[in-house]
């Protein structure tokens, strides 16, 4: 999935929920990325963007789309935040996170060592450990 298509299809209104956020009927909320004790922070759900209008927000005058605010929200890069913006979606991305035994870098040696042979880029590949 492309971002462009992320874009369009996640709205702002979907982040804000995921994050227990709800604007007024003005579309104004309290910023999460500074203390706030007013509304500060415009939506605008036509584009999915926002627009904080403190100056002591960390956006520093910039208005921020769906992933943007999923960036700023968790403090992650822009490839995690794409990856939970696809969660928030509904695409299931399973990663899992195992440890590699000396039996799983011996397969993926195997492997590499018969790729290499097969495109005749060399003879002979050797394990040094």
């Amino acid at each position: 999935m492309e971002i462009v298509e992320i874009k369009a299809q996640l709205t702002m209104a979907q982040v804000l929920s995921h994050y227990n956020l709800s604007p007024n009927k003005k579309n104004m909320l309290c910023c999460p990325f500074h203390p706030d004790k007013t509304p500060s922070m415009q939506i605008y759900p036509t584009t999915n963007t926002a627009f904080c209008f403190s100056s002591n927000c960390k956006l520093q005058g910039k208005s921020i789309d769906t992933i943007d605010f999923i960036l700023y929200k968790e403090q992650c890069s822009k490839h995690e935040a794409l990856l939970k913006a696809k969660v928030l979606l509904g695409q299931n991305i399973i990663q899992t996170v195992t440890t590699q035994t000396t039996t799983d870098y011996t397969t993926l040696f195997q492997d590499f060592k018969t790729a290499l042979t097969r495109r005749g880029r060399c003879n002979r590949v050797y394990w040094v450990s």
